[in-house]
């Protein structure tokens, strides 16, 4: 065993270590951490902005935004992990006569969580991002595999946690970070050790769909398969109909060309295919469209293999058979620059051809005319698992199509009423994460406060005295939280 394995595995042993300490802390005590960490990002100075705009060419402002939204990010989670929501307390009394049994129930942490660092989200999707946050609220320790895009962010990042746990006087072992891409020495993986060890319980994934497969395929061959929660890729389609098109082509094609090539286009959320029936209002929204994205000037991407990637991927699809390029940046690109590039295709090639439903990172978009409405409702039923899917129409196009909606509400996460997707807001009723390919467990987000479901388990309490229960179920409820006893919400009372 060499050095680089010594270690991983003594950062996985001091992880399952700290989860008995974390087992025993309040809500109370981790959203207090959580502010904390929160503070200490907050206060981190330019160099923080300007190492990250060094290793990714994101813009500043970009990255300024980034880093308020992943300061709110712990502290909405934080509040809310406080309210007791996701402990879901429930208590059943007991009952003498009726030789009742008291039975109490409560979430708690599901063990030590590996979360991988995603490559468009310095910030907010990686070292100490929503899953870092989420997997502590929820009382699990973190071990964070660092992206290589970004090594020396995320290692600001890892350090402004650290001193936090220190100044709490946590043990070492509630947050370990790790980067480097194999086990010094061998083939063998960072990533995939980490997944396959035995004593780590879950897994939180940002990134392509053949990395997130990889991960949930050697979590699920363990002796003890384990939870893969993974965000992957996604064409988030957008169905545009006759009425609004009729009303609003060129503002639409404004505003789909704006979103289609936000960030050089690398969002999970990039609405990568856009459908409509053939007519004079679709002939206008391509002309519109084409205009806008000529004059979109190619912008750097976040690195080197994802440019490459983008190259290849643009080539293959523009490349296949019955397809057609209809808009392209007027600016020549240069090496690592994502050139926008729009391609058109019928509805019955891309129903007879998959490789035009696959995901293109990077600003690319096909957009494919349709015949009539039996092809789009067959575009809708043929659809993989997405993110999002857009209805941009007016209400007298959704009561028309009713048939499109019905369908895509079992194929998103979240399906938007006009607007384009991506605008990601950190909220309760968010949903980002939908049905697979798009994620591996369409039940949860990674987006909200509601991520912090992915890392707790049940566990009830059978006729426990009420000295040895947890806080949450104790009878004179210190914490204040809500519960819900014999059936009913009962708030800050004792029972």
């Amino acid at each position: 065993m060499n050095q680089s394995q010594v270690y991983l595995d003594e950062r996985i042993r001091i992880a399952a270590e700290a989860f008995q300490f974390l087992k025993s802390t309040t809500i109370a005590q981790r959203a207090a951490f959580m502010h904390a960490v929160a503070t200490e990002i907050e206060g981190l100075g330019p160099e923080l902005l300007e190492t990250a705009h060094a290793e990714t060419a994101l813009p500043l402002p970009r990255l300024t935004g980034e880093k308020a939204r992943t300061v709110g990010q712990w502290r909405s989670y934080a509040n809310a992990v406080a309210m007791g929501i996701y402990t879901e307390a429930r208590i059943d009394l007991a009952n003498t006569e009726t030789g009742k049994s008291d039975i109490r129930k409560f979430n708690l942490g599901i063990g030590p969580v590996v979360v991988f660092g995603a490559s468009n989200f310095p910030y907010a999707f990686s070292t100490a991002g929503g899953d870092t946050a989420s997997a502590i609220g929820a009382g699990c320790p973190v071990i964070v595999k660092g992206h290589s895009g970004h090594s020396q962010t995320s290692t600001i990042m890892a350090d402004a946690i650290a001193t936090v746990i220190k100044e709490f006087g946590w043990p070492e072992g509630v947050f370990s970070h790790i980067l480097g891409a194999h086990i010094e020495g061998t083939d063998t993986k960072i990533g995939a050790y980490l997944t396959a060890h035995p004593l780590v319980k879950a897994v939180g994934f940002t990134g392509s769909y053949w990395g997130g497969k990889a991960l949930f395929d050697i979590a699920n061959q363990r002796e003890e398969p384990i939870p893969v929660f993974a965000e992957m890729g996604s064409i988030n389609p957008v169905f545009a109909f006759t009425h609004l098109l009729t009303d609003r082509a060129e503002d639409l094609a404004k505003e789909y060309a704006a979103s289609l090539t936000l960030g050089v286009g690398q969002f999970c959320t990039n609405p990568g295919v856009f459908i409509a029936v053939k007519g004079d209002a679709l002939e206008r929204f391509k002309k519109a469209l084409a205009s806008a994205i000529a004059t979109i000037a190619p912008g750097t991407m976040l690195n080197e293999g994802i440019y490459e990637h983008f190259e290849k991927n643009k080539i293959t699809l523009s490349s296949q058979h019955a397809v057609a390029v209809i808009a392209e940046s007027s600016v020549e690109s240069t090496r690592g620059q994502g050139r926008p590039r729009i391609i058109r295709t019928s509805a019955s090639n891309f129903l007879k051809n998959q490789v035009l439903s696959e995901e293109v990172f990077g600003p690319f978009a096909v957009l494919v005319e349709a015949e009539n409405d039996d092809e789009v409702l067959a575009i809708a039923q043929q659809l993989k698992g997405q993110l999002t899917i857009t209805i941009a129409g007016t209400k007298e196009d959704v009561q028309e199509h009713l048939d499109v909606f019905n369908v895509v509400k079992d194929k998103a996460g979240r399906i938007l009423f006009n607007g384009m997707p991506t605008g990601v807001e950190v909220v309760y009723a968010m949903q980002h994460g939908g049905p697979f390919p798009s994620c591996t467990d369409p039940r949860f987000t990674s987006v909200g406060p509601d991520a912090v479901k992915r890392f707790v388990r049940p566990l009830s309490f059978q006729n426990w005295p009420d000295e040895f229960l947890p806080e949450e179920l104790k009878n004179e409820n210190p914490l204040g939280i809500a519960r819900i006893v014999d059936g009913a919400v009962v708030t800050k009372t004792s029972i």
